[in-house]
């Protein structure tokens, strides 16, 4: 067998740029706001790589991916969302933790609006981009030729026009990127065939292609799967809904893992924002042994305690335990 130096120096100059050792491929990974999620994927979302977040509304895919522009953030990343539903809020934003005057935020309303500021912000070195959603986006078919007129309702009926126009987004952002985090944001929508119905992200096939890894979040609208908690409201307190339950499923994943769930609490209203990440880490750290729990004790550092609830409330007051737990559980991921 030839020595792989010896190939790659017998190869023609431009050939021998696009080629390299297999050991020289680096591949740098961003923790999700969920831990438990993050360690299924064994470390988070791949960089230079397109993830597909799909799931039903109000499952907090939104507030997911601006927790991940925020931890992308604190960890020195430059960061964009290109709003296509027009719906980002800073104030929501920053109670995510969100600097929004380090995000990048551009309306794209159509699938060549979506390539086109896309790739500019790919070659401009931005490492992560959120496309919300990609659902919202309308192909060129609704469009005068050569022109952003859009055209009457009747005219723009025809079959695929979104996928395929899709198809050649995805694959235009798969050739220019680089080194930039990729996320795509997709609504859920129902599929009907002979015997039953399935839910599948919409986009079409090639979104689900080109993605490395595609997350599913999934929320009960049922009042069972509510959080309750007080709120005040004036002088007044009452009870009201502050969150509920979302389950996540790796659907597919080809750097890590896949066919993998779990769920952690995301809070709506009160006091704590977004992914409830002291209880989804005190989940995660008893499952990996990190934490130790007899019933419902816990064994908190040199403490022990009765109840999740009186744990949480003790990392709380500990933020130094919190990153110490965090960097076990990291290592033994």
């Amino acid at each position: 067998m030839k020595d792989i130096s010896e190939i790659l120096g017998a190869l023609d100059p431009k050939t021998r740029k696009r080629v390299l050792e297999a050991s020289a491929v680096k591949i740098e990974k961003l923790p999700t706001p969920s831990i438990s999620l993050t360690a299924a994927l064994r470390g988070g979302f791949a960089f230079g790589r397109q993830i597909l977040l799909w799931g039903n509304k109000s499952a907090g895919k939104t507030a997911f991916a601006l927790q991940m522009i925020a931890i992308a953030q604190k960890a020195g990343k430059t960061c964009a969302f290109l709003d296509a539903e027009e719906t980002f809020d800073p104030e929501w934003a920053t109670r995510l933790g969100v600097d929004v005057d380090q995000l990048i935020v551009a309306d794209t309303r159509t699938i060549n609006q979506m390539v086109d500021v896309g790739t500019d912000l790919m070659a401009a070195g931005v490492d992560l981009i959120v496309v919300d959603s990609i659902s919202a986006l309308l192909p060129a078919i609704y469009f005068e030729k050569d022109s952003e007129e859009l055209k009457q309702l009747q005219d723009t009926k025809q079959i695929g026009a979104e996928a395929k126009d899709m198809t050649h987004a995805v694959k235009m952002l798969n050739f220019a990127n680089q080194n930039t985090m990729l996320v795509l944001i997709s609504q859920q929508r129902n599929s009907f065939g002979s015997m039953h119905a399935t839910h599948i992200p919409t986009g079409g096939m090639a979104v689900k292609f080109f993605s490395t890894t595609i997350v599913k979040l999934w929320s009960s609208e049922s009042d069972k799967n509510c959080i309750y908690d007080d709120v005040t409201l004036g002088d007044r307190v009452v009870k009201r809904r502050v969150g509920r339950g979302v389950d996540w499923t790796v659907d597919y994943n080809k750097t890590g893992p896949q066919f993998v769930g779990g769920s952690y609490d995301f809070y709506f209203d009160g006091d704590h924002v977004g992914i409830d990440t002291l209880a989804d880490l005190v989940d995660t750290c008893e499952e990996y042994g990190v934490i130790e729990k007899s019933g419902t004790w816990y064994v908190v550092g040199d403490e022990k305690m009765q109840g999740k609830t009186k744990v949480i409330k003790h990392l709380r007051e500990n933020p130094d335990l919190i990153e110490e737990y965090r960097k076990t559980l990291y290592e033994k991921i």
